[in-house]
């Protein structure tokens, strides 16, 4: 009796002790259900909130998604890592997966979170973990154009070259979409160039569906063939005409791209710009150029051989502005990231001499005095203010119509002109006059620019000094009135 007594008392204390931390460690349903409605609006301080009054850190969605899950994709200013760790410390489950089979870190870098995708593989996430479809995160982030958190996954030794299982790699779907900051990434990590993609398209083809600059000169660059073929027998060049992608001609052109060749309806790349009336592209492929035409103003001929011909700028007013019309001897697209970068012996005509960015300079009081002092070139002095233009590569946003007819959007790789106006050589901040702000528009191939006649001091009626120069071509002096 003695011993079974002695036995006993533990046991029981041993079984009330267990039942108390059993009543602790139970989910808190409130919590929890605040816990998945925070993670799902990405509240940041909610979810901290939720965790700390006991919510089940695994808990579901009907998507099965998890908190973890839930809170991936969102920004949440500075304290992912508290709430990854607050969840993790919850036992959350890392890599669980949702209805799809995607977990956390395929939906952090699906919306670029690369902060998030650092933090879940610091804390276990599987890095070449596959959803349903045989998805990776790297996937993910190709698809979307995540170069950061591709940039993140490549770091952590993501498979660039896996492939999910109806064939497509990171890179062919980078290319395909014209994500050209996370083909450049995956270049760089020794993916393998696609000699052909499930879809039976070539890297050149994938590049000219994605519709991304930068993505065309990577392929090129890597030495890839220009031959391939769509099923309906359509070159790259082809496609570029058709869809009006006129820088994209170009670099096709620069490499070799033969605009003879035809499709299984006969058809040419110049047949399929005339198609969709894309004039410049038109032109580019040696056609008609019906070049758009200034109704009014002063213009001003500067010869220049090195860029083909005569260069016509006309200055007009047109209400409250002065308008600016550069014409240069081939279309404006034709001189876009060119000059010298012809990657083939057959490209030899489309190469030029020296830059073919525009300065203007105006002489608004005819007095030597004031303005520029002489030094660049003595045509310029006294010219109080300046045109001046510059070429670079950015990102630009293409609309364009999905296979159902919607309008949609997305980023692409370009190069664009810029345009300073400048007082005595000294910047004018423009940010402030919102859609009045001077920028140079491409119209039909032609250079079109609207500065507001206030911003240079000037009125309709009035006559100045203008200096043209462009690239190494020889300066022109005119006096121009303002009409």
């Amino acid at each position: 009796m003695h011993k079974r007594g002695r036995v006993a008392i533990p046991l029981l204390l041993f079984f009330a002790s267990f039942a108390g931390e059993a009543d602790a460690a139970k989910p808190n349903p409130e919590a929890t259900a605040k816990l998945l409605e925070a993670a799902t609006a990405g509240d940041e301080d909610r979810v901290l909130a939720a965790v700390a009054a006991g919510a089940d850190a695994n808990a579901r969605d009907a998507e099965k998604n998890t908190p973890l899950i839930l809170v991936a994709p969102h920004s949440l200013f500075g304290k992912e890592r508290k709430i990854v760790e607050a969840l993790v410390k919850a036992k959350a489950q890392v890599n669980a997966v949702n209805n799809e089979g995607a977990t956390a870190l395929m939906v952090a870098s699906s919306a670029g979170r690369d902060g998030m995708v650092r933090l879940l593989m610091e804390n276990g996430a599987t890095v070449d973990a596959r959803d349903n479809d045989g998805w990776t995160a790297l996937m993910y982030a190709a698809d979307a154009g995540q170069w950061s958190a591709a940039k993140e996954l490549i770091e952590a030794k993501a498979d660039v070259n896996a492939t999910e299982k109806k064939g497509w790699s990171p890179l062919m779907m980078a290319l395909f979409k014209g994500r050209g900051g996370v083909s450049e990434q995956l270049i760089k990590a020794s993916a393998k160039m696609p000699a052909k993609a499930p879809n039976g398209l070539s890297a050149i083809l994938l590049a000219v569906y994605g519709r991304d600059l930068s993505c065309i000169r990577q392929v090129l660059e890597a030495g890839q063939p220009l031959d391939g073929r769509d099923a309906d027998g359509w070159t790259a060049l082809e496609g570029a005409s058709y869809n009006g992608d006129g820088q994209i001609v170009m670099e096709l052109l620069r490499a070799g791209a033969d605009p003879a060749l035809k499709d299984k309806e006969g058809k040419t790349a110049l047949d399929r710009a005339k198609e969709n009336a894309h004039a410049e592209i038109v032109a580019l492929l040696g056609g008609p150029w019906n070049k758009p035409k200034p109704k009014e103003g002063t213009t001003i001929a500067i010869p220049c051989p090195g860029l083909g011909g005569n260069i016509d700028a006309n200055f007009a007013v047109d209400g409250a502005a002065l308008v600016v019309t550069t014409t240069f001897p081939k279309p404006l697209t034709y001189y876009l990231g060119g000059g010298n970068v012809n990657r083939a012996a057959s490209a030899k005509k489309y190469v030029y001499e020296g830059s073919f960015s525009p300065t203007y300079y105006l002489d608004t009081d005819s007095n030597a005095k004031t303005g520029v002092k002489e030094g660049m070139f003595k045509e310029a002095t006294g010219s109080e203010y300046a045109i001046d233009y510059s070429q670079y590569g950015t990102s630009v946003s293409l609309e364009y119509k999905d296979s159902s007819g919607n309008i949609r959007s997305k980023n692409v790789f370009a190069n664009v002109l810029d345009v300073d106006i400048k007082k005595e050589d000294q910047d004018i901040d423009t940010s402030e006059l919102g859609d009045a702000r001077p920028q140079p528009a491409n119209d039909g191939g032609v250079l079109v620019t609207r500065v507001p006649l206030s911003l240079l001091k000037l009125s309709a009626g009035k006559a100045i000094r203008v200096t043209a120069k462009i690239g190494s071509c020889a300066a022109v002096v005119a006096k121009v009135k303002l009409q």
